[in-house]
């Protein structure tokens, strides 16, 4: 009796455990289901900033000159002197042209040498900033700065040939917005 019920409880448990499951018979065997499909566009591109630039310098050659008279003084026995002094540039221009994708920043800098401290230096504009040459031709002149450096201050009569005096930096960062 322990095996039939046994057998029976088997049975029963097995019944309770399995499902049925069942296919769609078409007459024609032929099932057909439409089901939209979606779809969407997402662009992730990743951009960086590209920092490019030419610089043009001029020759940057000066020439500091003296022209005037000296007229003897029979009275006191010395020159009297008038005498103006100038200085003349070969090159002294700078220009910056942005091909980056980001507006630049530019900053133009003159340092005297020491022995030279003396000899100033100035430009026509000292900071600029230029636009991104995104969506712009490359010879369009919206992206081109000039500056011009003058010099100011005397220089010693034994300093005949040309000299370095000082140094230009061309400094070129991102624009702060």
């Amino acid at each position: 009796m322990k095996k039939t019920i046994s057998i029976t409880m088997a049975f029963a448990l097995v019944a309770t455990l399995s499902t049925a499951a069942f296919a769609a018979v078409a007459d024609d065997a032929d099932i057909k289901k439409d089901i939209g499909v979606n779809a969407k566009y997402v662009e992730d591109i990743k951009t960086s900033k590209t920092i490019s630039a030419d610089v043009v310098w001029g020759e940057m050659e000066f020439t500091y000159s003296v022209n005037g008279t000296k007229t003897w003084n029979a009275k006191t026995h010395e020159y009297d002197i008038d005498t103006k002094c100038e200085w003349s540039a070969k090159g002294n221009d700078i220009s910056v042209t942005n091909h980056s994708n980001t507006d630049i920043d530019v900053d133009f800098t003159y340092e005297p040498l020491d022995k030279y401290s003396f000899v100033k230096g100035e430009f026509t504009y000292d900071e600029v900033t230029i636009p991104t040459a995104e969506n712009k031709a490359v010879d369009d002149e919206i992206l081109t700065i000039s500056t011009d450096l003058t010099l100011s201050g005397g220089l010693s009569s034994d300093v005949t040939d040309l000299t370095k005096v000082g140094n230009v930096a061309v400094t070129i960062a991102e624009a702060v917005q």
